[in-house]
This record gives C-alpha cells, sequence and structure tokens, in this order.
C-alpha cells in the first residue's frame, strides 16, 4: 500500500542517487536536464529529501515526471521513483516554494468538470437509474456488477454512457459509482498531498463495500493499478474493463462490421502497472469484423505515455511529449487512434483531429458494432 511516510523515509536513507532512472526517462530530452549529469539531479532531489534544499534541477525532475513507470526495473533499490516525486510535491509546497499552476487547480479544475457532468447525468432519467454519487446518502439497492467510473470516465461521458450499455448485457441491474468524492486518490497525489490521497482511497473502498457487489469493474487503468497497489482487503472481485468485457463477449452480439483501421495507444498504468495488463484490448478489438489493427513504434510494455503528468508541472513537455505520441499514431497509416484510458482520451483526443486522426475509445468502437453507440 502507497504509504507516504514510508516512501519518503525509503528515499531518504536508500536511494543512492545513481541517476539511472533519469538516464531512461523518455522525458527528460524534452526538458531543461537534458545534457545534464544524471547524478547531479538525483543528487539535488536527494538534498531536498534529506536537508530540505531546493534546487532547479529537483524541481524539474519532480514536475515534469511521466508517472509512466518506465525508470522501476532500472531502480537497484528496486524504489517506485515516482511516488518519491509525489512526496517531493509535498515536500516543495512544505518550504512555501511556487506551485506551477497546473498542479494547484487540478482538484478544482477537475471537480467542476465533474460536477457539470453529473448534473448532465442527473437531467436523463436512465442514467439516473445506475449513477450513484453519494453511496451513504442515497443508500441504493444492492448490485451484483459495479462499475467504479474513475474521476475523468465521467468527463468523457459518451463513452461511459456507451460502456454501461455494453455492460447491461452482460449485467441489466449494473450500477455506476462516480464522482469527485469517489476518487481513488490520484488527483490529490497529483497535486502534492499524498496523506490526502491514502484517506480519499479508503474513502472510496468504503463506498463499493457498502453497495456490496459480487463484481466490481474498473473503469480507470490508473484507478487499476492503485487498486494493485494497495490491495485492499475486501469480499468483491475486481476486474479491469477490458478484461471484464473480454471475457465476456460472448454475451455480447451480434456484432456488425466496422470498417476501421485502427492502431492502439496503451497507457502506462495498464502495460507497466504492478500487475500488467493482459491483451484483452486487442482482443476486444479483433472480435470486431471490419477492424484492422496497425501497431505504432512503441506498443505494449513498451508504449509511450500521453504525456498528462507533465502536462500537469513542465507544460511545454509535456506538449511535446503528447504530440510525439499522436505523430507515431499518425506514421502508421490508421484512421483511428484507439485507446481505453480516460485521462489518456482527454489529452488525447482533443488535438487528434489536428494529426488527421480519429481518436475513439475501443468501448465505442465495440459499440459501433453492436448498435449501442
Amino acid at each position: 500500500m502507497f504509504d507516504s511516510k514510508k516512501v519518503r523515509t525509503q528515499f531518504e536513507e536508500e536511494c543512492t542517487a545513481c541517476g539511472l532512472c533519469v538516464e531512461c526517462c523518455p522525458i527528460v530530452s524534452h526538458t531543461e536536464l537534458r545534457g545534464i549529469d544524471s547524478k547531479k539531479i538525483m543528487e539535488e532531489i536527494l538534498d531536498l529529501f534529506q536537508h530540505k534544499k531546493i534546487g532547479d534541477l529537483a524541481r524539474t525532475r519532480i514536475y515534469s515526471c511521466l508517472y509512466c513507470n518506465t525508470c522501476i526495473e532500472h531502480c537497484p533499490k528496486a524504489l517506485f521513483p515516482a511516488h518519491g516525486f509525489f512526496v517531493g510535491k509535498a515536500i516543495l509546497q512544505e518550504l512555501g516554494d511556487p506551485v506551477p499552476n497546473g498542479i494547484s487547480s487540478i482538484r478544482q479544475l477537475v471537480g467542476g468538470l465533474i460536477e457539470n457532468a453529473v448534473s448532465s447525468f442527473r437531467q436523463d432519467p436512465e442514467k439516473s437509474k445506475w449513477l450513484i454519487t453519494d453511496v451513504e446518502k442515497s443508500r441504493p439497492e444492492k448490485s451484483k456488477t459495479v462499475l467504479f467510473s474513475s474521476c475523468f470516465a465521467l468527463i468523457e461521458g459518451n463513452v461511459l454512457t456507451t460502456t454501461v450499455k455494453i455492460l447491461q448485457q452482460i449485467d441489466p441491474d449494473i450500477k455506476v459509482l462516480g464522482g469527485f468524492n469517489n476518487c481513488c486518490g490520484e488527483l490529490h497525489l497529483i497535486a502534492g498531498n499524498p496523506e490526502e490521497a491514502e484517506i480519499q482511497f479508503d474513502k472510496m473502498i468504503k463506498g463499493l463495500n457498502i453497495l456490496s457487489p459480487e463484481n466490481v469493474v474498473i473503469f480507470c487503468p490508473t484507478c487499476n493499478m492503485n487498486f494493485d497497489g494497495r490491495h485492499p482487503d475486501v469480499k468483491w472481485k475486481r476486474t479491469f474493463i477490458t478484461d471484464f468485457v473480454a471475457g465476456h463477449l460472448d454475451k455480447l452480439g451480434p456484432l456488425s462490421r466496422v470498417e476501421a483501421a485502427v492502431t492502439v495507444h496503451d497507457p502506462c498504468h495498464f502495460v507497466r502497472g504492478v500487475k500488467p495488463g493482459s491483451e484483452s484490448p486487442r482482443e476486444i478489438l479483433n472480435a470486431i469484423p471490419g477492424v484492422k489493427i496497425i501497431e505504432m513504434e512503441n506498443t505494449g510494455e513498451n508504449a509511450l505515455s500521453c504525456g498528462a503528468y507533465a502536462l500537469n508541472g513542465a507544460v511545454r513537455a509535456g506538449l511535446e511529449f503528447r504530440d510525439r505520441r499522436l505523430n507515431q499514431a499518425k506514421a502508421t497509416g490508421a484512421d483511428i487512434l484507439s485507446l481505453y484510458c480516460p485521462g489518456c482520451h482527454m489529452v488525447l483526443g482533443p488535438e487528434g483531429p489536428n494529426k488527421s486522426l480519429r481518436v475513439e475509445s475501443i468501448l465505442s468502437l465495440l459499440g459501433d458494432s453492436l448498435g449501442i453507440r
């Protein structure tokens, strides 16, 4: 389980500032850190942790982190560098260091977007039947299957609605738990409040337990990775959305033809998570008649990040990295960039048309094939 105090102690006592995590980091070349000795960069990180000394190199390293998990296998001490950088944000804030606007406003921005999305859902009687935002207040009937929507899935409302329609073919009584107060804690980590993130995760687990489901389906790869890392003691079974759908394809159908050449963007937290994901996204696409998959240069466990985490604290570098990924997709000649992470969708989706790419959720494509999009 993520423990901010434990992470802080580990970095203070175990990090050797070897710099290997910097050398393998895919975004360093897009920042002011390029060409600088990797050991010097990590020595500044240690100075921050051990002596509360703020350096420009440390600040850039912390705020430009993609949280893509590329560095984990390179750390000789088996540390989780991104977790250390989350704690590093907290230390910087404790010391009164100015916080980048994207970091300081992330919760307010996302909170406002979610509030608007929930209001929109509430105006639709059909959606109101399955969306739950306050378990303790509404005390809904128990449901065998609960979809945990994550924060960003509500904002990508059309994709979420299509997904629910798909899942209703598997379990007609499915419920969806979502809303800003039902967060896995990730937004608090991004904002540099790791202790608050732990509190929020426990609150979210409490809400799911009240629903007493048999199956909890996780919509977001980052939420799923947080579950894997914290492994809460619960009575229900947990499955990632593409694994769940792929395992129930026999209950869906018939599938109609969708003529599309697609390339797949794999989110970091699925292919390089605590428990790396399966081939279920491609199983779904391969089940749709007419869909042809064209793989990108970096795919599967070697997939590049969408740039989302850097966008919050190092905007220029994050934008460059986002475009790097979109250019890889464009180079395949595919018509559609398909993905299965709501956060990646929010980052890549708006810019896709500027690269002559449609950006579509795999679940939306499945919805097209089922005629329920």
